[in-house]
């Protein structure tokens, strides 16, 4: 099942083009990506400042002002917007899931239930020897949700909020490792973020405190407790590949680091690599949009 969180309005499978953005720091990242065939191009990648105090309005008339075109937009919850949890499934009817999950995410988030909007994404199929069928909850702060709707109350294609996992997960899903498995590590100002794919498929997030793992050998104990999870609950071949995000001097040395405590495959994640770009997007760039190109890259799938 093709996950989706926080679908806001109707469902646009026919597009050909979704816009990604993400707001942090000052500072909007955009990304443009379009499709033809079975072609993915990455026609924008941009950061543009925004004035944070201004409020949706500075949001609103920046993404207004920067002349994108007609297509469905997702934009990103910040980390502080949301928590994500790994929880045992309710025996609920699918109609009645995401009210049993506000149940279920009560105790393992640290904001009111009562103020969060709830959704859940599926994983595949597990091991028949797991004691519960697990599924990931989102809890998204309403506020946050609130947010983005009025920033983008007048753009009529806004359509989804999406949270980072699932927009990494989009990322790592365009790698060349990812038909047989790939670990992204993704690294954020103080902590990194772990995703366990295969194919489209997600298995598993984990998040990493970067001050807990100050040296390789701490990123790799906490990659390899992801990677156990991993192979005790799916019948999947082990995942021995592991992509880095952002690009840049300090991805490639890590990758470095990593292969020779691991000896895994190991390489940065450049955009320039794994898509089709409009022009060469430098490091500074792509690490400030790396999150807004996964948002751009959600596929919506018609029901078969």
């Amino acid at each position: 099942m093709e996950c989706r969180v926080f679908g806001l309005l109707k469902r646009r499978a026919d597009a050909k083009g979704r816009i990604g953005l993400c707001v942090e720091r000052g500072r909007i990242a955009i990304a443009v990506v379009t499709r033809a065939a079975d072609q993915v191009f990455l026609s924008r990648c941009e950061v543009l400042p925004v004035d944070a105090a201004g409020g949706p309005d500075a949001i609103a008339a920046a993404v207004r002002d920067a002349g994108l075109p007609k297509y469905p937009v997702s934009a990103v919850l910040g980390a502080s917007d949301y928590q994500i949890a790994l929880v045992e499934a309710p025996e609920v009817p699918r109609a009645e899931l995401r009210a049993a999950m506000r149940w279920r995410l009560k105790d393992a988030i640290d904001f009111r239930i009562e103020d969060a909007i709830v959704d859940v994404f599926d994983l595949p199929s597990q091991n028949r020897g797991s004691r519960a069928n697990m599924i990931y909850g989102v809890a998204a702060k309403r506020a946050a949700v609130d947010h983005w709707s009025a920033c983008l109350a007048a753009t009529s294609a806004f359509d989804v909020i999406d949270v980072p996992e699932l927009c990494l997960r989009n990322l790592a899903s365009h790698t060349t490792f990812a038909p047989g498995g790939v670990a992204l590590l993704h690294f954020g100002e103080d902590s990194a973020t772990v995703i366990l794919v295969r194919g489209r498929a997600f298995y598993f997030a984990r998040q990493m405190d970067l001050q807990a793992a100050r040296n390789a050998g701490g990123i790799v104990l906490e990659l390899q407790r992801s990677l156990d999870y991993y192979e005790r609950h799916f019948d999947q071949p082990p995942i021995t590949r592991i992509a880095i995000s952002p690009t840049g001097p300090r991805a490639q040395a890590l990758a470095e680091d990593l292969k020779r405590e691991t000896g895994f495959e190991v390489s940065a994640l450049d955009l320039n690599s794994v898509l089709q770009c409009a022009a060469p997007i430098d490091a500074a760039t792509q690490s400030a949009c790396i999150l807004a190109v996964g948002a751009a890259l959600r596929e919506e799938r018609r029901p078969s």
